[in-house]
């Protein structure tokens, strides 16, 4: 009777055990959360707890924190049912399994936390190598401030959380420093803004970079002094140069799409092969610039200064140049179809075997401009000038309704 009465009481004396477990563990959370503020002789002990256990807590924070709770209930609930249980009855057997879950529960714990807290200290150092490479770019020393961008363009490239916070550092820094070109080779910037230059165009093509080559920083470079800066091939797509100084500038190859160059100087600049698709060019001066086999489809290039520049084998198709200055201009080749040219300058221009359907060149002044073998399918020449133009082998197509319209004097050549 009394074996019977007695394993009757034991479901009863573990539940009991269970429910004061969970009772104190939730009262001792509840003590730290309220006594964390308190300055009492007990807060350097908390302080000696792991982060996560010690609040306030972060969203972070939860995980193990949980975890370590949930292990250390099951554990305990465990080992007391396994005392408190006759040996090989289904209560000792579930204790058992409890008392393992716990221990994997508080393992699984301490192994996040123990990699949460490398994590973290590989992210202090990263930060603290930021803030000291910031402050050397303040340096009087060349070779300093040198070093200081290297760092930098190492950590954009070991971690995304710090390219852009560099290239806003960088394209600061060009602008505040790009008066110092005078201390580099002539008709060149000083070797630390050429750096930085570099890096603005080259951080995004960190190969762990989740967005790719693509995406690019609308880096701030408006009114940079860099003539003869070396920026060929580099990523510079989206980027803002308006009114920026780049005589002489090499950019070759390099990825211009959609950025803003508006009243830019870019005259004898090297733009050969370079992507300008949908920039913006309003009123640049290209004079004398090499724009041979350069992607120009969409760019804005409203009263633009393109007198003498080399635009061979260009495409610019759908290109606005409503009064732009192309007197003398390399244009052969060119694809210009749908182009806008009202108004602008042609006079000299070469446009041989140019291809010029349906583009708008009505009041153009194509005075002595050489126009053999071009093709002018569909174009309006209303009003235009071709006083002493070259037409031989010319592609008209004139016919009864085409919209192609020339003056009586080049009807009659």
């Amino acid at each position: 009777m009394v074996d019977v009465t007695s394993r009757q009481a034991l479901p009863r004396r573990a539940l009991i055990w269970s429910t004061s477990v969970v009772v104190v563990i939730v009262s001792a959370a509840v003590a730290l959360h309220l006594l964390a503020g308190a300055t009492v002789w007990w807060r350097p002990a908390l302080e000696r707890l792991p982060r996560y256990l010690a609040p306030p807590y972060s969203a972070a924070d939860l995980l193990p924190a949980a975890l370590t709770v949930l292990g250390a209930v099951v554990l305990l609930i465990g080992v007391g049912c396994w005392f408190t249980a006759e040996r090989g009855t289904l209560l000792q057997r579930t204790s058992t399994r409890g008392v393992v879950l716990g221990v994997v529960l508080v393992a699984g714990s301490l192994v996040y936390t123990d990699a949460r807290s490398m994590e973290t200290v590989q992210e202090g150092r990263s930060v603290d190598r930021y803030d000291q490479a910031v402050e050397r770019l303040g340096s009087r020393e060349i070779e300093v401030r040198l070093d200081a961008i290297r760092t930098l363009r190492r950590l954009a490239r070991d971690s995304q959380r710090d390219r852009v916070t560099t290239v806003d550092v960088m394209a600061a820094y060009v602008r505040e420093h790009d008066s110092m070109a005078k201390a580099g080779l002539p008709g060149q910037p000083a070797a630390d803004v050429q750096m930085a230059l570099t890096v603005l165009g080259s951080v995004y093509d960190a190969p762990d970079t989740e967005l790719g080559h693509d995406w690019v920083c609308s880096c701030d470079l408006t009114r940079i002094r860099v003539p003869g800066a070396d920026l060929s091939g580099l990523n510079l797509g989206t980027a803002v140069l308006t009114r920026a100084d780049l005589r002489g500038a090499r950019l070759s190859g390099a990825d211009l799409a959609s950025a803003d160059l508006s009243g830019a100087d870019l005259r004898r600049a090297y733009l050969d092969g370079a992507d300008l698709r949908h920039a913006v060019l309003f009123v640049a001066d290209l004079g004398e610039a090499y724009l041979n086999g350069a992607d120009l489809s969409g760019v804005d290039l409203f009263k633009a200064k393109l007198r003498r520049a080399d635009l061979r084998e260009a495409d610019l198709s759908g290109v606005d140049l409503f009064d732009a200055d192309l007197r003398g201009a390399d244009l052969r080749g060119v694809n210009l179809s749908g182009a806008s040219l009202s108004g602008a300058d042609l006079r000299e221009a070469d446009l041989r075997e140019a291809i010029l359907r349906g583009a708008d060149l009505r009041g153009t002044n194509l005075k002595g401009a050489d126009l053999t073998g071009a093709d002018l399918t569909g174009t309006n020449l209303k009003g235009a000038d071709l006083t002493g133009a070259d037409l031989t082998g010319t592609h008209l197509n004139v016919k009864a309704g085409d919209e192609t319209e020339l003056p009586a004097r080049a009807a009659g050549a």
